[in-house]
């Protein structure tokens, strides 16, 4: 980016060699006409596709067609030209004028982006251009627009095929309630193993691409899988994992989605996302019933307390917020790590919460109805944790890490009880069977491995639990649907 910028300030877009030379010589010698080609290297303002992207980053997780406070959407030009409940927010040619411009330049309360860093004086100075040059709409010629996923609705990029085979990684693993089965996760896929045997006894294919997180149904009959298209979209499908039928696909978020759970009611689905939103869906329906709007960066994990009553979310933005679920209102916030946190799970007794991330530390807070403090901390392992689960009876808290290790813990004390050491590649997925029996383990590298937890050795051999293939990921994905 340093040297992008280097660059950008040196040879503007459009200059030869002797144009830079030219204004390097008038700059010395106070030539006349290096002006005049300075002018002429900006003569083509910026259009709307070319300030859309810093509006998506910046602006989208308010403003959007899924969320538009105060009634404005700025990811589509004719809707952001129209303005929101308040009135026109661009001028065209009046930059000065147009409260986009002052809002986020500070000179109007509250400046924007909200909760946020002031946007880069570079993507001020490109936003400012364009409307001074009449806030002219996206180009007409639309050949290089993303093309659509067919029956998805979701715009895509060029697809690219691997030249040489290539395996899913394990991005997601969960046991079913009763622990006889155990779905995992990869790209566009799930897979439904038997816990005992490792055979695999079902296949769901998926269009949320890369399955981030599953959730089963309290009573087991159903099965939940979540992720999305990056920057586009979230996505929700759920099977009826008897009749292994898909029963309802439920779209949200303007990002993909990291973390789903399943309240202890059935009731209720919470999502987070990379957009920074919390949703809470009816199971039964898809609906949204609530948005949880709070915190400033992705939200990478969600769960519910035993009771059902509370719901924990942690984000990159290196907080974990409480949040009562019947009123959606934000109880508070617990702000100790250093870094971000891709973890949270809750103590069987529920009045403790533990999260960890990328500042190598687990985090226990001692949770109260109005607030919550720490109670312990302990730098855990040499890298980044990459998942943080707490055993079913309250008495250990297990970590993975890209240090290469899988950790068992004292809950009381943190203290190590023990190391599955030296794992072939990054853990990314753990959960443990209701049971405490059981510790499920799926790695970067497409490997699944089950542990007993008592002799934390593995019950079988490690599984590859998605094949190599020739193919792109799509491909791959249309024969898994038609075995």
């Amino acid at each position: 980016m340093k040297i992008r910028q280097v660059i950008h300030g040196i040879c503007a877009p459009g200059l030869t060699c002797v144009a830079v030379l030219t204004i390097a010589a008038g700059l010395a010698y106070g030539s006349l006409f290096a002006p005049r080609v300075l002018a002429a290297a900006h003569a083509s303002p910026p259009d709307y596709s070319e300030v859309a992207p810093i509006f998506a980053r910046n602006c989208g997780s308010c403003h959007s067609s899924v969320q538009h406070k105060s009634g404005l959407v700025i990811d589509n030009y004719s809707a952001l030209m129209k303005g929101g409940r308040h009135g026109a927010v661009v001028v065209a040619h009046d930059a000065k004028d147009s409260k986009l411009m002052r809002m986020l330049e500070g000179e109007l309360d509250p400046q924007m982006p909200l909760d946020a860093d002031p946007l880069a004086a570079a993507e001020l100075a490109k936003i400012r251009a364009w409307i001074e040059a009449g806030a002219p709409g996206p180009a007409s010629d639309t050949s290089a627009a993303p093309s659509i996923e067919p029956g998805t609705g979701l715009r895509t990029g060029p697809e690219i095929k691997p030249e040489v085979n290539v395996i899913s990684p394990v991005t997601s693993v969960r046991f079913s309630p009763d622990g006889t089965m155990l779905a995992v996760g990869g790209n566009k896929e799930v897979r439904l193993i038997d816990s005992v045997s490792g055979k695999v006894v079902a296949r769901f294919v998926t269009d949320a691409g890369a399955v981030r997180s599953l959730a089963f149904s309290p009573d087991g009959q159903l099965l939940a899988a979540a992720g999305g298209a990056p920057q586009i979209e979230g996505e929700i499908d759920i099977w009826n994992v008897a009749s292994r039928q898909k029963i309802r696909t439920i779209r949200g978020h303007r990002d993909c989605i990291y973390s789903i759970a399943w309240s202890p009611d059935g009731k209720l689905i919470a999502s987070g996302s990379y957009d920074r939103m919390i949703k809470l869906w009816d199971a039964g329906t898809g609906k949204e019933l609530r948005n949880l709007q709070d915190h400033i960066d992705a939200v990478f994990a969600v769960a519910f307390s035993p009771d059902g009553r509370l719901l924990a979310s942690a984000s990159q933005d290196r907080t974990v917020k409480i949040w009562d679920v019947a009123t959606g209102k934000r109880l508070y916030t617990l702000s100790d790590a250093s870094d971000g946190l891709n973890s949270v799970a809750f103590s069987r007794s529920g009045d403790r919460i533990a999260a960890g991330g990328y500042d190598k530390t687990i985090y226990v807070w001692k949770l109260g109805e109005d607030d919550g403090h720490l109670s312990q901390s302990l730098i855990a392992d040499e890298d980044s944790l990459l998942a943080l689960v707490w055993s079913p009876d309250g008495k250990a808290i297990i970590t993975s890490s890209s240090d290469g290790s899988i950790r068992f813990r004292d809950a009381a004390t943190l203290e190590a009880i023990s190391v599955i050491d030296r794992q072939p590649d990054w853990v990314e997925a753990l959960d443990i069977s209701i049971d405490g029996k059981w510790l499920a383990a799926g790695r970067y590298d497409g490997s699944l491995s089950i542990y007993d937890t008592q002799s934390r050795k593995p019950i079988r051999a490690p599984m590859m639990v998605f094949e190599s293939l020739p193919h792109s990921a799509g491909d791959q994905a249309k024969e898994a649907g038609g075995r």
